[in-house]
């Protein structure tokens, strides 16, 4: 009886503790998705709305940080846009004070009025070299192509060997340098190279072949002829026609 008055009494406790306790007030859920968070909430209480609102202010910085990146990206891009505008018009300035300087010590009872300030120099005459390179154009091709031209027209100053190796490499830097195929001088130079290859193959063949293999009547007039062949001698040698006659 003593037990069972504990148990029923301690009954009566654990409900009056349950009934202080504050209710929640159960949100109104239209989705499955709404119910699962408003249980969370419930349950949770404050630990969910910290949860999120840390969410949102890791966000704003972020987003704080993207902001300062590209007005500092763009304050940059004003400052090199600045600077460079103030190089224009400081050369710009300079090169209208030096025109201005030209301008002034402009003198007309000189050759051509040529003046003493930096654009303008004293005239010195015009020489034959300047008239000869006045009307060239450098390029790397062009100078690629006027070697080629040299290069044919002294291929015969030199061994067949050595122009060959010369050929080769003049070739090799024009094409490097962009002169095509079908340029008059390169087509010179590689018809001029391959005919030297071809020369060197036949020498080479030649020089492999022995004197009887490549002229057979020479071999022959040459084993006859040379020193090293020993004539018969006429003592001794019958001859048979002749001692008929003799008869």
């Amino acid at each position: 009886m003593i037990l069972l008055r504990h148990a029923i009494l301690l009954i009566h406790v654990v409900l009056a503790n349950a009934l202080q306790q504050p209710r929640f007030t159960p949100l109104k859920a239209t989705t499955v998705g709404h119910q699962r968070r408003v249980i969370v909430m419930q349950l949770g209480g404050n630990r969910w709305v910290q949860a999120k609102e840390k969410r949102e202010e890791e966000e704003r910085e972020r987003y704080q940080k993207i902001v300062e990146a590209r007005e500092a990206a763009e304050r940059a891009r004003l400052a090199a846009a600045e600077a460079e505008q103030a190089r224009k018009r400081e050369e710009a300035e300079r090169k209208a004070a030096e025109y201005q300087e030209y301008q002034d010590s402009f003198d007309y009872f000189q050759p051509g009025g040529a003046g003493q300030g930096k654009m303008g120099q004293p005239f010195q005459g015009v020489t034959r070299e300047m008239l000869q390179n006045a009307g060239k154009a450098t390029s790397p091709a062009l100078v690629a192509d006027e070697q080629l031209k040299q290069a044919v027209a002294d291929a015969g100053k030199y061994s067949t060997d050595a122009s060959r190796v010369m050929l080769e490499r003049v070739i090799a830097e024009a094409r490097a340098a962009g002169v095509r195929e079908k340029m008059p001088n390169m087509k010179k130079a590689v018809a001029l190279l391959a005919t030297l290859e071809r020369a060197d193959e036949a020498a080479q063949e030649l020089g492999n072949v022995s004197p009887e293999q490549a002229d057979p009547l020479a071999g022959m007039m040459s084993a006859i002829f040379d020193d090293g062949y020993a004539l018969p001698e006429e003592d001794g040698v019958e001859f048979p026609i002749l001692d008929d006659y003799k008869e």
